[in-house]
């Protein structure tokens, strides 16, 4: 059997969700290939890249136009076919620190900060790697069930993940008439990835979280990650969001 190639897009070292959606397609038979940020977040992608076995890293930061450019040129030129895109990146560690700002407070660089790298960042992705998106390819994007509901501390971050989520909408119709891509998008509840632990109040919420789930239970990254797989391999599933949260988003 031919082996498939997926490109991940978010992974910062071993506890991201992104790492336990490599490993999930890397067992499902797909060769993974792997960005990182700069050399600040290379250490972190190594290992994991080195735990896992990936064929290839690129340096991608979606705040830098030539980034992009070089990025994609890269891919080209090792003549790569994706079957796979995996876009899990919500924000740059240039604004990282300030993610638990209140949005009032939020200037308007950090906030086309978040906007560029978690939702614009999946257009330029899938425009400028169309031509190596297989026919019946499949993207898949990371969004956060607060792109619906108010969470101090994460208002800016779900207002970047309503927009992509929102874009999700758009490139399916758009890349599915294209090329019969399909886009969707997974939406896990609260996990204390490196990103959510730059709020100041992230343990108070994963318990909280837990403590409102009907399975009083918070969500694992291998069961985001096997969604994430199923999600991603299923020919007739497109324009979808679908929540991965122990339940809690139904108890109001």
């Amino acid at each position: 059997m031919e082996r498939k190639t997926a490109l991940v897009v978010g992974i910062r070292d071993e506890q991201s969700v992104c790492t336990a959606i490599a490993a999930e397609l890397k067992s499902a038979g797909y060769d993974i290939v792997a960005t990182y940020q700069d050399e600040t977040t290379y250490a972190g992608v190594k290992r994991v890249a080195d735990a896992i076995g990936f064929r290839s890293m690129f340096a991608y930061d979606a705040r830098q136009d030539e980034d992009l450019d070089a990025f994609v040129s890269a891919v080209k030129d090792q003549n790569l076919q994706l079957d796979a895109l995996v876009h899990g990146i919500s924000y740059s560690t240039a604004h990282g620190a300030k993610l638990g700002m209140n949005l009032a407070d939020i200037s308007w660089e950090e906030f086309t900060d978040a906007i560029r790298v978690g939702a614009f960042s999946l257009v330029e992705l899938s425009g400028g790697l169309l031509e190596v998106l297989k026919e019946d390819a499949s993207i898949l994007a990371l969004t956060l069930r607060w792109s619906r509901f108010a969470v101090p501390g994460l208002n800016m971050v779900g207002a970047a993940k309503a927009g992509l989520e929102s874009i999700v909408r758009g490139l399916a119709e758009s890349l599915g008439n294209a090329k019969r891509i399909r886009v969707n998008a997974i939406s896990p509840g609260f996990v204390p990835t490196y990103s959510i632990s730059k709020v100041g109040n992230s343990l108070e919420i994963l318990e909280r979280e837990k403590l409102r789930s009907p399975l009083k239970t918070n969500v694992r990254n291998e069961d985001i990650a096997d969604l994430a797989v199923s999600v991603l391999e299923n020919r007739s599933i497109t324009a979808m969001i679908y929540p991965i949260d122990t339940g809690v988003e139904i108890m109001g």
